[in-house]
């Protein structure tokens, strides 16, 4: 930590307007690190060294000023915390989404240098409607050849590999991979000129929906920095391309991201506003995928009735669904049985919960491999919280018989889950048995982030 030669009055006054001491800032920062996969342990003396003049390195300036930000509720730098020129990775809010910024995203995925400087952010939670229209079109140059039909069928045919794949391994085995096409083969697509409207509107649809597919793997691996930028780049060229359809998938993908970090009322608002984004001629599996994740977002904050409703809603739509063969939002009755059974767990129906996710197990086509391990992981835990631990061993030996086939930063944290709560219960013959298998399978292998 490099240390200057004056005080720190600009993070003093922060504090002061905040009213927080300085331990409460030291744990708002490790909490905002978690997101990020950080695990930070900052105390008061952290923050007492930052008021003398410490500089900490990145990304705790980032932490920091977006744990003030939260705080004080309106945007705060790591420049106006004291901390000198501000880094923005991806690019400011209203920019738009330009080739060279898949680019960025695509060298910094690819290595773990990405979560020392990418931090989710709540304020980007706040997003236009798709009829706000586009930041400003694409530069686009000469020179790139031919593009047309013949690109966008070569991009569906990449997206469904890459989601196939994502869906029975995890997005360990392809998001590099994903994120290097985006920047390498799609965006000089984007920039290619010559190309007719049809043409270019038709690649910023199919690069939406590989933007959020790389946006959701960078969800399963725990990236939730790039995931955010990446799914924010799916909603521009949704919406520069006029696809009311991709761009309510990816809000509905933005709520899924801010639940499972906690934030509930934000994720209400996104399931909420990816709802009302749909044009009238979504697909009934869409309207479905869209309505689950209302009813899971409303369970988190206890609306019953409107969690109930939501349910049956998404139950008529699914039943109606003529087509269910799309990559972006790919949902069947399994998907909406899990939905379901994450609703009524957040109201408090622990033993209905394990049922639904039971039969979503039954209902899952053969191959969704991390879907399924991380099923049981859930029945677990539920089983567990219900002094139920003979079922909790038997599923988190399922979940293990399936960990070593998947690559996935959700399934890692499952078992790390696993390893944790079973330490109080070692004087069960089973459940040593258990944990000796999971510590063999943590020191098998750590892939990659």
């Amino acid at each position: 930590m490099a240390t200057r030669s004056s005080p720190n009055d600009r993070l003093r006054a922060l504090l002061d307007e905040a009213r927080w001491t300085g331990g409460e800032l030291a744990r708002a920062v490790n909490a905002v690190a978690a997101e990020s996969g950080l695990d930070l342990n900052y105390r008061r003396a952290s923050t007492a060294q930052w008021l003398s003049g410490g500089c900490p390195r990145p990304p705790v300036p980032e932490l920091i000023a977006e744990a003030l930000s939260r705080e004080l509720d309106r945007d705060v730098t790591p420049s106006d915390a004291g901390f000198g020129a501000d880094w923005r990775p991806f690019g400011e809010e209203g920019d738009p989404v330009l080739p060279e910024q898949l680019n960025r995203l695509a060298a910094d995925t690819s290595r773990r240098s990405l979560l020392r400087y990418s931090v989710f952010r709540l304020a980007l939670l706040t997003v236009p409607g798709p009829g706000a229209g586009p930041a400003g079109p694409v530069a686009r140059r000469r020179g790139a050849g031919a593009i047309g039909e013949a690109e966008i069928e070569a991009a569906e045919t990449a997206l469904g590999l890459f989601s196939a794949t994502d869906r029975a391994l995890g997005a360990g085995a392809v998001r590099v991979a994903l994120a290097d096409y985006l920047a390498n083969t799609i965006s000089p697509w984007l920039r290619a000129g010559g190309v007719t409207p049809a043409v270019h509107r038709g690649l910023q649809s199919v690069a939406a929906e590989l933007a959020y597919l790389c946006g959701f793997m960078c969800f399963d691996d725990e990236l939730h920095g790039p995931a955010q930028h990446y799914f924010r780049a799916a909603l521009r060229l949704a919406a520069e391309s006029g696809d009311a359809v991709r761009y309510a998938i990816t809000l509905r993908a933005m709520s899924v991201q801010a639940s499972a970090l906690g934030h509930r009322v934000q994720a209400v608002h996104l399931a909420e506003t990816a709802m009302s984004s749909a044009s009238a001629e979504a697909p009934q599996q869409v309207r479905a995928f869209l309505l689950g994740q209302v009813a899971v977002a409303t369970a988190s904050v206890g609306d019953r009735r409107r969690t109930t409703a939501t349910l049956q809603a998404a139950e008529r739509a699914l039943a109606e669904a003529a087509d269910r063969s799309s990559v972006m939002g790919a949902y069947h009755h399994g998907s909406l049985v899990y939905q379901r059974a994450a609703a009524i767990a957040g109201l408090g129906d622990k033993a209905g919960a394990i049922k639904a996710l039971r039969e979503s197990i039954r209902l899952r086509p053969e191959g969704e491999y991390r879907a399924l391990a991380i099923t049981q992981a859930r029945i677990a835990e539920l089983s567990l919280d219900g002094g139920r631990i003979d079922d909790a061993v038997a599923a988190w030996n399922r979940f293990l018989d399936i960990y070593p086939t998947v690559r996935s930063g959700r399934t890692r944290s499952a078992l790390r889950t696993l390893q944790a709560r079973t330490r109080s219960h070692q004087g069960i013959s089973a459940v040593k048995k258990l944990s000796a298998r999971a510590a063999a399978e943590s020191g098998r292998r750590c892939w990659p982030r």
